[in-house]
């Protein structure tokens, strides 16, 4: 026993991390309690002091920092060969990326995994999520393309021509932090942080692993793709700070961040959140009401579709490195959090905002 836990220590400390990871899935309550509304704000404070106060993305220190390990690692082991032969080196080897597995298991969880297995969103706002029928997915497509078309013409006058980045608030992270706080809190989360949200750089960067944003656990900051068109950046920016604010599944993100725009002072802002909406509940009729999704989509708004038209044109050079590999992955890392829908948990979205507008 002394053994392994003299040379196997970060691999033990990763399956017991993976076992409080199941304890809390059977009891989300203690989750929620204990760790999302407990240990992960401590947890939280503690990496903004860390890391907001550096002008660059920790992203990028932290995979320096993996790749000098892993040259050392492997330098130390070639060193070790010729006193052990490769009996040795292969021990080192399987040695060291055991350890070093269970040290990343138990920091993803740690810093901010667990939160995947808090009390869910809807559940704790006693939203009656239910799958739509024929009829109210078409009703909720007619309504949103009438209230997309309404939310432009809000913005002041304007032509049919798209949008672009000079009608962005200059501050918009803090913008939509704002807004975002003040939506948990009238939802009674908890709402106090101060990490900060990247550009990733180069262009592209993102968008290479099918990523319009993420948020990285182990430094405590959120990261959107700089090449996004400034119709997306709102949306996408209030949906990376809500994973920073404790929540783990798709769904909810996207549902706070549409709050969180529509909740906004400035026009253009709601518009965004509202075409963000208006996105997956088109997506959605593509594939289950295909006659009914291109009777709506001949009805858009002239100025609507020239933004869409935008939006494409500027995702238009941009491709994934290894096409597919994404998807896979996401899909199997949501699973092994307890999201059983998969990449189908953002469409969720549409039923929590379904429920949420007919309830309030």
């Amino acid at each position: 026993m002394r053994f392994f836990l003299k040379n196997y220590f970060s691999f033990l400390l990763g399956l017991l991390a993976l076992l409080l990871r199941i304890f809390w899935g059977f009891f989300p309550a203690h989750c929620e309690t204990y760790y999302a509304r407990g240990l992960f704000l401590w947890i939280r404070q503690g990496l903004d002091l860390l890391f907001s106060p550096l002008p660059f993305a920790a992203f990028y220190l932290f995979w320096a920092s993996f790749f000098i390990w892993a040259a050392y690692r492997i330098w130390a082991s070639f060193r070790a060969r010729p006193f052990g032969g490769w009996r040795a080196f292969l021990g080192l080897q399987v040695r060291a990326t055991a350890n070093f597995t269970g040290l990343i298991v138990s920091l993803f969880l740690g810093l901010w995994g667990y939160n995947y297995a808090r009390i869910p969103l809807e559940e704790q706002l006693s939203l009656a999520v239910r799958p739509l029928s024929q009829e109210e997915m078409r009703a909720e497509g007619a309504r949103i393309l009438e209230a997309v078309a309404q939310a432009r013409a809000e913005i002041g006058p304007l032509d049919s021509f798209a949008l672009d980045s000079a009608i962005l608030p200059k501050d918009l992270v803090a913008h939509l932090r704002t807004c975002l706080e003040a939506e948990l809190a009238k939802l009674g989360y908890p709402h106090r942080a101060n990490f900060r949200l990247r550009a990733l750089q180069p262009k592209g960067l993102g968008y290479g692993f099918n990523a319009s944003g993420f948020y990285w656990p182990f430094t405590g900051e959120a990261h959107i793709e700089s090449a996004l068109h400034p119709l997306q950046q709102p949306f996408t920016i209030a949906h990376e700070l809500a994973h920073g604010y404790g929540f783990g599944d798709e769904a909810s993100c996207n549902f706070l961040a549409y709050l969180a725009c529509q909740a906004s002072p400035n026009a253009f802002i709601r518009y965004t959140g509202q075409l963000a909406y208006w996105r997956y509940i088109f997506s959605e009729l593509k594939y289950s009401d295909y006659g009914y999704y291109r009777y709506l989509r001949a009805q858009i708004d002239r100025g609507v579709h020239q933004d869409l038209a935008a939006i494409y044109a500027q995702m238009g050079p941009y491709f994934e490195f290894v096409p597919g590999l994404h998807g896979i992955a996401y899909e199997t890392y949501l699973q092994m959090q307890g999201v059983e829908e998969g990449l189908a948990s953002y469409d969720r979205m549409v039923l929590l905002v379904y429920a949420w507008e007919k309830q309030h």
